[in-house]
């Protein structure tokens, strides 16, 4: 995991946001979209997993010289646009991710991996 420090030219100490704080902010920023379904690899996961700390397996962040790189791997549930429901990510981890942390989001990808069935979803 990667940390940066972002801190006034001249000041003293600064001020550090790390790998986890950037993948909660991604989490919660995921949650309000409708379509998402699993995170990660297929359909291991559960969306349930965006309510919790537990949720980040699909998500890297790469942080560096006051910018991020975000990649999010997901399935689309059944019946949704998957061009729409990326775009909808893409702008939402953008936009709350660069007004919480003050970085500059540089890149967000995200690799649909499968698509998520009703009968797939985990109880």
């Amino acid at each position: 995991m990667t940390e940066e420090s972002k801190s006034a030219a001249g000041d003293a100490g600064g001020v550090t946001i790390s790998d986890a704080a950037i993948v909660k902010i991604v989490l919660q920023a995921l949650k309000g979209i409708d379509g998402v379904g699993t995170l990660g690899g297929g359909s291991g996961g559960v969306l349930s997993s965006l309510m919790g700390d537990k949720g980040s397996s699909g998500i890297t962040v790469d942080v560096r010289e006051g910018s991020v790189d975000i990649d999010v791997s997901m399935a689309v549930q059944y019946g949704h646009s998957l061009p729409s429901v990326a775009e909808a990510c893409r702008a939402a981890i953008k936009e709350q991710v660069e007004s919480i942390t003050g970085l500059k989001v540089r890149a967000v990808n995200v690799l649909v991996v499968d698509i998520q069935f009703p009968e797939e979803t985990p109880v």
